[in-house]
């Protein structure tokens, strides 16, 4: 099963070509409006995450950076 780690890793692997992308401010990132992207947050819902953990999700997306 998927975590929260590993949906963050795939995100950050889809963006990283983008101009701009790098590693993120986690306690930035788990305040702000939109702490989960939502197709993310959707998708781990729909996995059996009940409440997925966006320190988790951000640290899997900073491990590629």
């Amino acid at each position: 099963m998927k975590t929260e780690f590993d949906y963050g890793r795939e995100y950050a692997q889809d963006q990283r070509n983008r101009p701009g992308n790098r590693p993120v401010d986690i306690d930035q990132m788990i305040t702000g409006s939109r702490d989960i992207p939502d197709g993310d947050y959707a998708e781990m819902r729909a996995s059996g995450i009940e409440n997925p953990d966006p320190r988790k999700y951000w640290e899997g997306y900073n491990s590629i950076f």
